[in-house]
């Protein structure tokens, strides 16, 4: 096993040994600790636990840990079961690669007085010398992290696996274009809607169970912009476009409450969740 792990806190070499052990059930001596920059010369490479650590300059990570385990000593332990128990033993807060997105700001923060898990944003900030980190938002809140925003992560829930069928099948024979042609803004408003209307759909607004407000008025916005290129597509494909939005806009209808307002050329901004997750 290989983890790639950033810790809040300066820890001594002593105390990432001890905590290694006790977490994998080795004596101290099968551990190696040292420092990147330190003398690699002394290492015992064929330790079945190597820790190799950087120190990093000043900002919300402290120590960068590269930690090799041998199979048959990490057992089934994963990272994120590495991350969680060594921020316990060690009274730090403990970041590890969400490996679930694709994206290099996407972490997960074990935090230190229980180790439980709250996804972050890490952003890297590169300056001629060396980088620094910035945890610049946490969906939960992080007692060592008081900088960060406490928010739920608008990148995450974009990156969300979510199905859109039915775009899909559409989009499968329609023209691609540049994002501000008429293609590409069908392309971008019809996926966004149709997300929209899956997690509805869900009732409980899967996968995750959050969302927030301003992606819910985005996703009305593209719905807006929809109605006005249903008028500019190719005669071609614009029946079929507005089959797929009238099965959309009913299942929309289906999740949703009316309100108050009479606007009937833009109804869906006069309708509610029937659950709000934000």
């Amino acid at each position: 096993m290989i983890a790639n792990l950033f810790t809040v806190a300066e820890l001594e070499p002593s105390s990432l040994r001890e905590a290694l052990a006790k977490l994998l059930s080795v004596a101290p001596e099968a551990v190696d600790v040292a420092d990147t920059d330190g003398d690699q010369e002394a290492r015992r490479w064929d330790s079945p636990v190597l820790c190799t650590y950087r120190v990093l300059p000043p900002g919300d990570l402290a120590l960068e840990l590269d930690i090799q385990v041998d199979d048959g000593t990490a057992g089934a332990l994963t990272e994120a079961a590495l991350a969680q128990g060594l921020a316990v033993r060690t009274a730090t807060s403990v970041l590890y690669p969400a490996l679930d997105l694709d994206l290099d700001s996407a972490y997960w923060v074990a935090a230190a007085s229980d180790g439980r898990a709250a996804r972050c944003r890490l952003e890297a900030i590169d300056s001629d010398e060396d980088t620094t980190y910035r945890v610049d938002a946490v969906e939960e809140a992080v007692p060592d992290l008081p900088r960060a925003k406490v928010e739920i992560l608008s990148e995450v829930l974009d990156h969300e696996p979510v199905e859109t069928p039915l775009s899909d099948a559409f989009l499968a024979t329609y023209p691609t274009g540049t994002a501000a042609s008429v293609e590409g803004r069908v392309r971008y408003g019809l996926q966004v809607w149709e997300r929209l209307v899956r997690r509805l759909a869900k009732a409980q607004w899967g996968p995750s169970g959050r969302y927030r407000e301003d992606l819910f008025q985005r996703d009305l916005r593209a719905r807006d912009d929809l109605s006005q290129l249903v008028t500019e597509v190719d005669d071609e494909h614009a029946e079929d476009l507005r089959t797929v939005l009238a099965h959309l806009d009913a299942d929309f209808r289906t999740w949703t409450e009316p309100g108050t307002h009479t606007e009937t050329e833009r109804w869906w901004w006069d309708r509610s969740p029937a659950r709000i997750p934000w």
